[in-house]
């Protein structure tokens, strides 16, 4: 037995139009201030006022949220009694949100009860409904049953990575008016993300036919379309498209799970403050030349990035498998060229001294990572280290 959990989703222009339709009128909406600053959050209530729905604004979620914000919003949530909860940004607010969600309709559980292995989760519904609609076009958190939450322990902050099936969202709302505009080194950032997630997705350990489907259209769609929203802010055909990829992206990883390069990322995230996609999309061709090189014989990588290279077209079907990986490799770093993206992290602005110094804490952040369990090749304490340094000087990896 296997499973693909997915929430109903509506998208492309006017999707928001779908709120009409969803049982319940006291909608509890988990963002951020920079989504109410832009004046994202007034296209978002000015259509719930019009469909007759309540709602109560929550925008404290800050970038990587804290353990203490997402209790602070179950309160607020419990005092309002919503029969509709909305996660609306990117992956900070429908993380919260999936997290309050929970927490509300389970009032005696604390954020380390939101594990794999509570069945009383699958209870979650009762009470409301989660629709998530995301701003950005890479997270893929709308359709994905993780929620990474930051907590401050022993003088550092660590990530997170709490997940249950019960949290996907019933209802993605995928509507591109949000993206619209989105600067190029955002587009960029999220953009990356969803390529992380589409390829991690594709050689995790739980990969299965149907994340595998949703990888190879979702790759197909961002090679096309994330240098033209880069290039042009207000390509509405380029923007869709990418909103679409990034939600295929999250169906794809959500499913499967990513591996050492969410693990790397995280860490790096969590010392450094590294934009996630960023962090994630920096170390994706490293990661993938780590697997393509596995020593082990019954390791599928080099075979499953060599058929995808050839399914999108980027080399010749009788090319050697160990060849066309590469190929796949190289098209992500050309990828990263035409949107400007950092490629070691010395591009950063990280300084080398404090790498050096943060390094065995980086390393021990991996390890607690559940993504790290997730790579066909495992990584021990002198690998990350290897791998983080070659990412920093930009070395291809030879190992």
């Amino acid at each position: 037995m296997w499973y693909f959990f997915s929430p109903n989703i509506v998208y492309g222009e006017d999707a928001l139009d779908f709120l009409e339709k969803i049982p319940g009128n006291k909608c509890f909406i988990v963002t951020d201030e920079g989504l109410v600053k832009l004046g994202y959050l007034d296209i978002l209530t000015e259509k719930l006022t019009k469909f007759g729905k309540e709602f109560k604004v929550f925008s404290e979620v800050e970038s990587d949220p804290h353990e203490e914000t997402v209790l602070k919003a179950r309160e607020h949530c419990i005092f309002y009694k919503p029969d509709i909860i909305i996660g609306f940004g990117g992956g900070s607010p429908m993380d919260t949100a999936k997290a309050v969600r929970a927490l509300y309709e389970f009032q005696n559980m604390v954020v380390d009860d939101l594990h794999p292995f509570n069945d009383e989760l699958f209870k979650l519904g009762q009470k409301t409904k989660m629709v998530a609609i995301p701003t950005t076009s890479g997270t893929g958190a709308e359709t994905t049953w993780a929620v990474v939450i930051n907590r401050f322990e022993d003088n550092y902050w660590r990530k997170l990575e709490q997940a249950h099936k019960a949290f996907a969202p019933d209802i993605a709302i995928v509507d591109p008016i949000f993206t619209v505009g989105m600067p190029p080194k955002l587009t960029a950032g999220t953009g990356f993300d969803a390529v992380a997630h589409s390829i991690e997705g594709l050689f995790s350990v739980w990969r299965n036919d149907f994340s595998d489907a949703m990888s190879y259209k979702a790759l197909e769609l961002i090679f096309e379309y994330l240098p033209k929203a880069y290039k042009n802010p207000n390509d509405m055909e380029a923007r869709d498209k990418m909103h679409q990829a990034a939600t295929m992206a999250g169906l794809a990883f959500g499913n499967s799970q990513a591996n050492l390069g969410h693990s790397m990322g995280h860490a790096l995230g969590a010392v450094f403050h590294t934009h996630h996609g960023i962090a994630v999309g920096l170390f994706l061709p490293y990661i993938m030349q780590y697997c393509i090189n596995d020593p082990d014989e019954n390791d599928k990588t080099v075979a499953i990035l060599a058929k995808n290279a050839k399914l999108l077209n980027f080399t010749k079907w009788d090319t050697n498998d160990k060849e066309a990986a590469n190929i796949l490799v190289k098209k992500v770093k050309e990828l990263q060229k035409l949107v400007d993206f950092p490629q070691s992290l010395n591009k950063l602005n990280i300084p080398k001294e404090d790498f050096d110094k943060n390094l065995d804490h980086l390393v021990s952040l991996c390890f607690q990572s559940s993504s790290s369990v997730m790579s066909p090749r495992s990584a021990g304490g002198e690998a990350f280290r290897k791998l983080y340094t070659y990412a920093y000087e930009g070395k291809d990896i030879d190992f």
